[in-house]
């Protein structure tokens, strides 16, 4: 039986950091995007750009949405925080 020379132990570590970055920095990428506000249909990101809305204001806006279109509240209650939302700012 032979050992491993020193070539082959250099090989070896270097490919277990390569593996162990590359794991690092997928679990970083997941856990930056589970920060982030949810995001907003096409067109009301476009809009929320154009009337240059807070972040802040975009988020809750993107949660409203999200709301209304997961069945929590209805059009009329949306349309109403939505308008008392975009009034308070």
């Amino acid at each position: 039986m032979q050992t491993m020379g020193w070539v082959q132990w250099v090989t070896w570590g270097t490919g277990v950091v390569v593996f162990a970055a590359v794991i690092g920095l997928v679990i970083r990428g997941v856990l930056r995007a589970a920060k982030r506000p949810p995001e907003q249909p096409s067109a009301a990101a476009r809009v929320a750009r154009e009337a240059q809305l807070s972040p802040e204001l975009q988020a809750q806006l993107a949660a409203l949405n999200q709301r209304k279109d997961h069945g929590d509240i209805s059009e009329a209650e949306y349309e109403r925080q939505r308008a008392a939302l975009l009034a308070a700012r």
